[in-house]
This record gives C-alpha cells, sequence and structure tokens, in this order.
C-alpha cells in the first residue's frame, strides 16, 4: 500500500466548521435535556421493535419479566438457606432442612440460566427482524419521493444516515431496548429484596449510580453530534472509495494517472477524521473516568453504611451477606441500565433521521388533489392523444440556474417531433419533466388535453417507452434485463424472445452460456460482459417488450459509430410504428425527416418547424447542421445516408 502523504490536506469543508457549530448548538452541558429525552427515545426504539415484531418482542419481555422474579426469588431464598446454614453451625436446627431451600435456589439457578439462553436466541432472530423493517421502511420512502430529491445534498446526508446506521444502530437499539428492559425489572425485583432488609440501602445505592449515568448521557450525546456533523465529509470518503475501487472507474483512473491524486484526497480527509476523532476520544475518556470514579465513591459509601447497620446491630450478618451480595448485583444491574440508556441516546442519530427521512414519505409522486380534497383516480387512456408543454421553466433543487425557460412545444398523434440542440441546452432535463420524473416550476404538462398533475403518475408512465441515452447495465439475467420493461407482465419466454428479435439481440443472447438465463456483467459470479452496442440493442428489446403508445429516443446511439447506429435505426422503425414519437439528438442529420423540430438553445426554444423551413430561416439549425453536414459528405460532396430516413419513413406515422 502506497505511504500516505502526510503534508496532504483535505478538501475544503462543503458546510464550514459545521461540526463544532453542531457542538456549540447543542450544548455539551445540557445533560438535562438528554435525560428529559430518555422516555421519547425508549418510547420510539419500543413502537419500531413492536412494528418489526410483535410477538418475538412479546416472548423476549415476558421472559425478561420471568427472569427479574427468578432474581428477587434467588436472593430472598439465598438469605434463607444462609440463615440456616449458620443455624446449623450453632446446631439449632437439622441440615437436612436446608435441602428444600439448596434445591429451590438450584432450581432457580437453572431456569435463570434456561431463560437467559432462550432471550439470546429470540433477540438474535428478533434484531435481525428489526434491521428488515427499517430498510424495508428506508427503501419504500428512497423509491418513492420525487427524483429532485437525489439533487439535494440534504436528502443524500438523510439518506445516508439513515442507510449506513440502518446497518449497525438496530442491533444496538434491540440490545440497548433489551438490556433496558431487564435491567430495569431485575433492579426492581433486586430492589424489592434490599428494601425489605433495610429501606435505607436502595436510595444509597441508587445515587451511587448517578455519576456514571451523567457521563454516560454527555458521551452519547457527544458521539452523536460527532458523526452527525462528519455525514458529509464520510460521504466524500465512500464516494472516493467507490472511484478507487470500482470497475468502470478504474481504467480511466490508469490511463489518466490520477489514482494517486484521488487516493491523497481520500487519505486526506481520513487523516483529518482519524485526528479529529483521537481528540474526540480522549474527552470521552477523561468523562468516563470522572463517572466511574464518582460511580465507586458512592458504591463505596453504600457498602460503609451497610457495615455501619451490622456494627450497630440493626441488621444480622447473614442479611448484610445477602444486602451486599444485592448491593453488588443492584451496581452491576445500574451500571447494564446506563449503559443502555448511552446506546438509546447514541442510537437516537438513527432513530431521529429513520423518522425524519420517513416523513419524506409525504413527498412522493401522486396526482394533485382536487379541491374538494380527492384524488383522481382514473389514468390517461391506453392510447396517446397528444402531448403539449406550455410554458414550462424548472431549475435543479439547490441550484439558482435555470435550465429550461418557458418552453413549450406540441406532439400530436402520430407524429415523430424531434427536439435538437447542443450539450447542456436542457433536452435531457425536458425529457426527463415529460416522463412526470420531475415537476416543473412554473408551467403545465398537458396528456391528451388534462394537466398531468390531475393524472396518477405511475399510470401516465406506464404508456410511456423511453431509451434514455445513459441506460442502466442490468447485472442481472438477460431474461430479466428484457422484462424490466413491464414488470406487470408475465416474462413469457417467447415474449422475451420476440422483443430481443426485434431489437437485433435474439443471436447474440442465445450464444450465451446459459442462453437468456446467464447473468449479464461482471460483478457476479458467473456474469457475461456484453460489448456497448449489445448492451444498447438490450435496452431496445427492453422498449419493445414494454409497448408504450409514447417513444421517446433520448440520444439513442450516442455511444455507436456510423454502421451500428445505422442499424440500430433499423430496428427502431418496428419499435416506432403505430406510435408517436419523440427525438432527442444533437445529431442535426438524425432528425431532418422529422414532422416537426424544436431547437433548444441554452434552456429555450429559439427556432421550431420542418427541416427545409429551418435550413430556409438560415439560423441556429441550418448553422449547426450544415457543420455537422460536412462531416458526413464524401469527397464528390455527396451526403451519406441520412439515419433518420428510417424514422422519416410513411409507415412510421401511419
Amino acid at each position: 500500500m502506497p505511504q500516505r502523504d502526510r503534508k496532504t490536506t483535505a478538501p475544503p469543508d462543503p458546510s464550514p466548521n459545521r461540526l463544532f457549530t453542531v457542538f456549540d448548538l447543542k450544548g455539551s452541558d445540557d445533560r438535562l435535556g438528554q435525560l428529559r429525552r430518555i422516555p421519547e427515545l425508549t418510547l420510539e426504539a419500543l413502537r419500531l421493535v413492536w412494528r418489526a415484531s410483535a410477538r418475538h418482542f412479546a416472548m423476549v419481555t415476558l421472559l425478561q419479566f420471568g427472569a427479574a422474579a427468578a432474581v428477587a426469588v434467588q436472593l430472598l431464598v439465598g438469605r434463607e438457606v444462609l440463615q440456616e446454614l449458620m443455624a446449623v453451625g450453632r446446631g439449632a436446627i437439622d441440615a437436612e432442612a436446608l435441602i428444600p431451600g439448596l434445591a429451590l435456589l438450584v432450581g432457580v439457578t437453572i431456569l435463570m440460566g434456561a431463560i437467559g439462553a432462550f432471550v439470546a436466541h429470540q433477540q438474535r432472530f428478533l434484531t435481525e427482524m428489526v434491521a428488515v423493517h427499517t430498510f424495508d421502511r428506508i427503501i419504500d420512502v428512497a423509491t418513492r419521493v420525487e427524483l429532485a430529491s437525489f439533487e439535494d445534498p440534504q436528502f443524500y446526508d438523510q439518506l445516508t444516515r439513515a442507510r449506513t446506521s440502518g446497518l449497525s444502530k438496530p442491533v444496538e437499539m434491540v440490545g440497548g431496548v433489551s438490556a433496558l428492559i431487564m435491567s430495569v425489572l431485575t433492579s426492581l425485583g433486586i430492589g424489592i429484596a434490599l428494601v425489605t432488609m433495610h429501606p435505607i440501602l436502595l436510595p444509597l445505592v441508587v445515587l451511587s449510580s448517578v455519576p456514571l449515568l451523567l457521563a454516560t448521557l454527555r458521551n452519547s450525546q457527544q458521539a452523536y453530534e460527532f458523526e452527525f456533523g462528519w455525514t458529509p465529509r464520510n460521504r466524500e470518503r465512500f464516494y472516493l472509495m467507490q472511484l478507487l475501487t470500482g470497475r468502470e472507474p478504474a481504467q480511466e483512473l490508469r490511463v489518466f494517472g490520477a489514482t494517486g491524486f484521488l487516493r491523497r484526497r481520500y487519505d486526506a480527509l481520513t487523516d483529518e477524521r482519524l485526528s479529529r476523532l483521537k481528540e474526540f476520544l480522549r474527552r470521552r475518556l477523561r468523562v468516563a473516568m470522572m463517572g466511574t470514579v464518582g460511580g465507586a465513591i458512592g458504591a463505596a459509601f453504600a457498602l460503609g453504611a451497610l457495615v455501619w447497620l451490622v456494627v450497630t446491630g440493626r441488621i444480622d450478618v447473614a442479611t448484610a451477606v445477602t444486602a451486599g451480595a444485592a448491593m453488588q448485583m443492584l451496581i452491576s444491574r445500574f451500571s447494564t441500565l446506563t449503559k443502555s440508556v448511552g446506546n438509546l441516546v447514541e442510537a437516537g442519530m438513527f432513530l431521529d433521521d429513520y423518522r425524519t427521512f420517513l416523513t419524506l414519505e409525504g413527498d412522493v409522486d401522486e396526482p394533485a388533489p382536487e379541491e374538494d380534497g380527492s384524488r383522481p383516480v382514473a389514468g390517461p387512456p391506453r392510447t396517446f392523444g397528444g402531448l403539449r408543454v406550455e410554458d414550462v421553466s424548472f431549475a435543479y433543487p439547490k441550484t439558482e440556474k435555470v435550465v429550461l425557460h418557458d418552453v413549450s412545444l406540441e406532439v400530436e398523434p402520430g407524429e415523430v417531433v424531434a427536439l435538437v440542440g447542443e450539450n447542456g441546452s436542457g433536452k435531457t432535463t425536458l425529457v426527463k419533466l415529460i416522463c412526470q420524473l420531475y415537476r416543473p416550476q412554473t408551467g403545465r404538462i398537458v396528456w391528451n388535453g388534462v394537466d398531468a398533475t390531475d393524472l396518477d403518475p405511475e399510470e401516465l408512465r406506464s404508456q410511456i417507452t423511453v431509451i434514455f441515452q445513459d441506460f442502466i447495465h442490468y447485472h442481472l439475467t438477460a431474461l430479466e434485463n428484457i422484462a424490466l420493461g413491464r414488470v406487470d407482465l408475465p416474462p413469457e419466454p417467447e415474449r422475451i424472445a420476440d422483443a430481443a428479435r426485434q431489437a437485433g439481440a435474439h443471436e447474440f443472447l442465445s450464444r450465451l452460456p446459459q442462453g437468456y438465463d446467464t447473468r449479464l456483467g461482471r460483478q457476479f459470479y458467473g456474469g457475461h460482459e456484453l460489448s456497448v452496442g449489445q448492451w444498447q440493442r438490450l435496452a431496445l428489446a427492453r422498449a419493445f417488450f414494454r409497448e408504450g403508445s409514447f417513444l421517446v429516443l433520448d440520444e439513442p446511439t450516442a455511444a455507436l459509430d456510423p454502421r451500428a447506429e445505422h442499424e440500430l435505426f433499423s430496428q427502431m422503425r418496428a419499435l416506432s410504428e403505430g406510435r408517436s414519437v419523440l427525438l432527442v439528438s444533437h445529431r442535426f442529420s438524425s432528425v431532418r425527416s422529422a414532422d416537426r423540430i424544436y431547437v433548444l438553445e441554452g434552456g429555450r426554444i429559439t427556432e421550431a418547424g420542418s427541416h427545409s423551413e429551418l435550413l430556409a430561416l438560415g439560423g441556429h439549425y441550418a448553422e449547426l447542421f450544415t457543420l455537422q453536414a460536412a462531416a458526413y459528405l464524401d469527397d464528390g460532396g455527396r451526403a451519406s445516408t441520412s439515419l433518420s430516413s428510417h424514422l422519416g419513413n410513411p409507415t412510421l406515422r401511419s
């Protein structure tokens, strides 16, 4: 492993002084506030565990009640046995009288061991159930929030804390809740037994645990704030780790020789975290030591009081011995209880972020309510009846730059409409708005004469077939890759194969080791990698399988050479037949035969018309078309075959 350059510096903090701001705002001495939060956090943890598996939680709790009762019985029976042993020593009673008490003591001890083993077994499964439940809810929200949420760094912080904490905090939380319940119940049992021996002993033991409780609360609060403040920079560390260890970035990083630069950036962030963590842990240790010393002094005072009670004859020796054991047990239980409370406070980061993240579920893709509060239930007709984009403007969240300005366009049934523009003009953003992945700040999008906000987005999207330029390479089987086009239909092998044939993918998919059941990509065992062109044909097969009535082609051939592009457009003829088409491209030669062409420049529609009309206009379209066409002219000045002739074929608009 390369040596770290200790002179490197961490990148600028996206939120300056965030870590120390959190400390200042929270207040490191606000222990009373943390004490007030304990009931809230405990109840929230109990609700979460109950929702995950009420049956297992109830079983564990009942067993813990039994264990607590057994502890009290064990102490009281132990005192009686001890008193009888002392009487036997004085010859007062027959030794056989000890047998029932001893037998009961052994039985209770065996029962406690059995209960402990069964509780551990049930608690392990309960922990897994809580983890499953929390991740289910996180996935529910993450897959339903508006796509614009993923443009917001604050959302990423919330998602990261909820997701990463979900790996460990459920374990800590279930353990904390279980230990808390067990400690409270057993402490109650021991306390009752201790009060029967002498009333002053219980409050003395309780007071001896206060210093440790306060120290634990302070340390737990500081741990919460430390991790909270470091979330953005931890995300950057994880992102850099993905770049340094990922398969796809590896080739570019090595060709550019950029691995060392990113590694130094990662090391600088890591070194800074370790330095801050070391400082935090030193403060934590000092507080813990103060709590331990205070608790030890309190415990010594309580035991001193016990000795005074014996010396003054207020309790007998057998009771004193039993009381001493009970006090030690109670101090131990209070120590466990204190740690459990500390774990719950520290798990407050997970509970708070988890609850906050779940509130985002209200910000989902749902139809706008009517004036009476009801929501429309009817989806758009199965047949595309026209699309109008009316004065739409849009800016991504947390940015001031407006990407689209008062954009308007129309697509009538049966038309092939092209949207052209240079890279960065806003074409893909407009496509995402049309597909209801984002919502415009101003203006509206009208489907079949109905405002899209009054329609069910899921039902509306079910009629759209989109091939994005940055489509996903799903590392699933070839059959599953195609079936994802319409998951509500059964993946019948014949329909899957038919879609692959139409896309020109059947031949190479059939030659795979397990045919359509071959896993694609190299991420998992047995995976088989495809070429760029083959992945694009697979995406096209997914579109054939979907069979939506409105087809959007967003730079579908951006990564292909001219021959592969020609072949792919040939396959798209069948896909386009009988459908309305929106073709998005920065290649002007591929859209010349469209019914209507819109030119998007700097987020604005600057020109609209047919190919010949736009050339005659002599504007931006004519300029860029001429520049691009020059690259496709042969030595005799003849233009090469236009890829758009396939989309311009009359059969496509029948």
